[in-house]
């Protein structure tokens, strides 16, 4: 599997999380609520923002350079994501943690739409489709999703 076509995949649920999320903060009334799926919702961006620094921007790197605006500009954003669910998680009322999490998924919308439209289509068209597969096996791995192969 290419690797940009699992974290669009990735992109697809956790945006399905972050829709559920902005809902049940709008009617939330127990901030243990909101603070248990605000902390599920973490555990789902850091592990997504952690493939992609690793594998894919780390892959490219050699064509774009370790410097790249385009690729600071998406490990920062990973760093603001995570500064505003840390402030969401530890937040001590409803006001806070509504206000810390409206931050963090218009964030991470922004974020997706910038790899979206910009980072996936310059990895198909930097990373040859054999590299791209390579690290979508290494995804798999991470994620312990066994490949089958068909017809052998």
């Amino acid at each position: 599997m290419d690797i940009v076509d699992a974290l669009v995949g990735e992109h697809g649920v956790l945006g399905a999380e972050c829709e559920d999320l902005e809902g049940l903060v709008a009617l939330a009334s127990s901030l243990a609520e909101v603070r248990a799926q605000t902390a599920l919702l973490a555990s789902g961006l850091q592990s997504h923002a952690q493939v992609e620094d690793e594998l894919l921007f780390t892959a490219l790197e050699p064509s774009l350079g370790a410097s790249s605006p385009v690729l600071q500009g998406m490990r920062m954003m990973h760093e603001d994501i995570d500064r505003g669910l840390a402030r969401a998680v530890q937040a001590r009322d409803l006001a806070e943690i509504r206000d810390a999490l409206l931050g963090v998924l218009d964030l991470t919308r922004q974020h997706f739409m910038g790899e979206e439209q910009v980072v996936f289509p310059l990895a198909r068209d930097t990373l040859p489709l054999a590299i791209r597969e390579h690290l979508g096996s290494q995804w798999a791995d991470r994620r312990g999703i066994f490949r089958l192969a068909i017809g052998s």
